[in-house]
């Protein structure tokens, strides 16, 4: 059974931002290959002093979290670490917005992880 396990040191955070990224309206997801040998998914939430107070950071963080509960097991591929931004639109937007943005986030960033399949015969 594979786990969400979130990040908490500063490494982890820049480790994933030097790889790839994907700007949504709501969001914005860095990827990264997992240092873990593990089959869990590890994963970081941030939202800077420029979103707001300290009540809508929390806010933001609060829902991406739970968008990324329902969907990182479903979309998520195995070996690659995810950092969840937050904008200035994460807290107010509609759950089903952001939910929309995130697995299309995950979808095009998971492009830039998965081999291609060798169609030269």
């Amino acid at each position: 059974m594979t786990k969400v396990i979130v990040f908490k040191k500063r490494k982890d955070f820049l480790r994933v931002a030097q790889v790839a990224f994907v700007a949504t309206h709501n969001m914005v997801l860095q990827a990264a290959p997992s240092l873990s040998q593990t089959d869990d998914f590890f994963v970081g939430y941030t939202a800077t002093k420029k979103i707001g107070n300290a009540v809508c950071r929390n806010r933001s963080k609060r829902r991406l979290r739970a968008v990324v509960r329902e969907v990182l097991t479903t979309y998520a591929l195995p070996h690659i670490d995810y950092v969840f931004i937050a904008r200035n639109s994460t807290a107010s937007c509609l759950y089903s917005e952001l939910k929309k943005d995130t697995i299309y986030a995950i979808k095009r960033i998971n492009r830039n992880f998965t081999p291609l399949s060798d169609t030269s015969d």
